[in-house]
């Protein structure tokens, strides 16, 4: 705030004397002093930092519903239902997989038991750092079960983990569909 004192002076034509003299004298150091209110020497706030987005995800699989099939499964077993999945980051936010949990008709598979690193690595013509879904990027492998025996009708995952941002993110796959099958009931992992 600026303020200023002025001392009457015989040759100003306004007589400070006078309540009307210095009235227009007060109104005109106001005017002087009031561009001064409105600013400020202090530095400007801080901008608070922008909020920190969260990583999501699509899941694609290349076919659904899976036809079972006689051959081509694994080595050790080579009948039953697989196909290739894609996970796609979609917000731009890396993540770091923890748990990989796969469902066959929404029971969770003990027999399924794996890692991430285990069931996913690099898409073709991507980017790829083991343990981890890169910003935009992408991760793929093959899903589904072998079995000799078994007649499942449904496949589905579940992994959890944390985005760059600190966030607890779950990814669950769409259901993938089964179809045809074996008569009787064993199952492996491939």
């Amino acid at each position: 705030m600026l303020l200023l004192f002025a001392k009457p002076d015989r040759r100003n034509k306004a007589d400070l004397s006078k309540p009307a003299g210095l009235l227009f004298s007060l109104s005109a150091v106001a005017a002087l002093a009031l561009p001064a209110c409105g600013s400020s020497t202090s530095a400007p706030s801080p901008t608070p930092p922008p909020t920190t987005g969260r990583a999501t995800f699509t899941v694609t699989f290349d076919q659904n519903p899976v036809p079972f099939m006689t051959g081509g499964c694994s080595f050790s077993t080579p009948s039953g239902w697989s196909t290739s999945a894609r996970i796609q980051e979609t917000a731009g936010v890396a993540y770091t997989p923890s748990t990989l949990t796969q469902k066959l008709d929404g029971a969770i598979a003990g027999m399924l038991n794996e890692s991430f690193g285990s069931r996913f690595g690099a898409c073709s013509n991507m980017s790829f750092t083991p343990g981890m879904i890169l910003a935009n990027g992408a991760v793929c492998g093959v899903v589904g079960v072998c079995t000799t025996t078994a007649t499942y009708h449904t496949y589905q995952f579940s992994i959890t983990g944390t985005d760059a941002n600190g966030h607890s993110v779950t990814i669950d796959s769409p259901m993938l569909q089964f179809s045809g099958g074996p008569a009787s009931a064993s199952a492996t992992r491939f």
